[in-house]
């Protein structure tokens, strides 16, 4: 399978603005990328999207909150979804990009599309969310708009990725390593300075009414490194 996921910040933070996508070949890949996608997912109301098996000719996923459609491989994309509400992910001849704009590091996610006869994706996401606490919500929102100078990276007249106010330079490639609690939240790793600190995670978390305690958020990449273990022996 493919694996697009998301995290509980994306579509609800700034600089949360990743999209994670995990499969294997003859090794585990592990990759993320920017974009609107991230946001887009977390609107349709689902965590994950996974792509499994092969099509029986080529095609294109179009993925309406909840509902999907396989669609020829033909189609326009332009007139699929709701525009300012969808992402697309697109095969080149050489490359997968997001957004039109946006890539995925590496040749191997080219080549796992390829295989299952994906040509595109478009993912529409039309939900609401409500926050209890909206006062609180707004106040952490704000001060982490206000880090923005304790990001890694300057700003620039470039795309930006959904909830991100920089437009980098950096933006269009995707990454593959990083601090593994802000991949983990599907942050951009150049918010590192932000997403790192425990007690900025446990704030958005319990704001968003995810009932974490520090020590759940200090012990969380080891339960990563875990996983990705037994992933790397299967």
């Amino acid at each position: 399978p493919i694996v697009f996921a998301v995290g509980p910040l994306n579509g609800f933070f700034p600089y949360a603005s990743k999209t994670s996508v995990l499969f294997k070949t003859d090794k585990l890949h592990d990759l993320y990328f920017g974009g609107s996608l991230s946001w887009r997912i977390r609107f349709t109301g689902l965590d994950a999207i996974v792509l499994h098996g092969r099509a029986k000719e080529p095609l294109v996923v179009d993925i309406a909150d909840e509902k999907v459609t396989f669609r020829p491989f033909s189609e326009d994309l332009g007139n699929l979804g709701l525009p300012g509400k969808r992402s697309t992910i697109d095969l080149t001849e050489t490359s997968v990009l997001v957004d039109g704009y946006f890539e995925v590091s590496g040749k191997a996610l080219h080549q796992k599309l390829i295989n299952k006869q994906v040509k595109s994706v478009v993912v529409t996401g039309t939900q609401t969310f409500k926050i209890e606490n909206e006062e609180k919500y707004l106040e952490i929102y704000n001060e982490i708009v206000g880090k923005v100078g304790d990001l890694t990276v300057e700003k620039g007249g470039f795309p930006s990725c959904s909830g991100c106010l920089v437009g980098c330079n950096k933006s269009k490639v995707g990454e593959v390593s990083g601090d593994v609690l802000v991949h983990s939240l599907v942050a951009c790793s150049y918010a590192q300075p932000v997403y790192s600190d425990v007690n900025t995670v446990f704030a958005c978390l319990n704001v968003l009414g995810y009932p974490y305690t520090h020590e759940d958020i200090e012990n969380f990449p080891k339960l990563v490194y875990d996983v990705l273990e037994e992933l790397e022996s299967k």
